[in-house]
């Protein structure tokens, strides 16, 4: 499943336009059907040294996460500082945005917010006009 071709999901940093969040699943549920159980949360400020596990760690003391990605560049997979948090119901994720948003975390503060839709959608590169 990639979530990069998802129509519900944009990039919250247009800056950003060449990196993209994907990730791959074996479980049945699709992340692309607009009827997704799922609520993310979008983290940023975080350090490079943070994984997926600590998060998962750090924020089911909230509730259920159901997968949590860490996004990276497309070329040194190296991680952009932000990730998505999914949560298997609204008030977890509310609870973790209220609880986590401005605290210091993994040695930095970190921005936590609900993720808008459109948030993780890949954006289309310009290519140059050639003559």
């Amino acid at each position: 499943m990639s979530i990069s071709a998802s129509p519900n999901f944009s990039n919250p940093n247009p800056s950003l336009q060449g990196f993209h969040c994907c990730t791959s699943s074996s479980s049945s549920s699709s992340i692309e059907s607009n009827k997704s159980p799922f609520t993310i949360i979008f983290v940023k400020g975080l350090p490079q040294s943070t994984s997926e596990g600590t998060l998962n760690t750090a924020f089911s003391q909230f509730g259920e996460v159901s997968r949590v990605k860490i996004v990276t560049d497309k070329k040194s997979k190296q991680p952009l500082g932000f990730a998505y948090i999914w949560f298997t119901s609204m008030e977890s994720a509310q609870m973790a945005v209220k609880e986590m948003n401005g605290k210091f975390f993994d040695g930095r503060f970190v921005l936590v917010t609900i993720a808008r839709p459109g948030s993780c959608k890949t954006q289309p590169r310009a290519t140059p006009y050639k003559f």
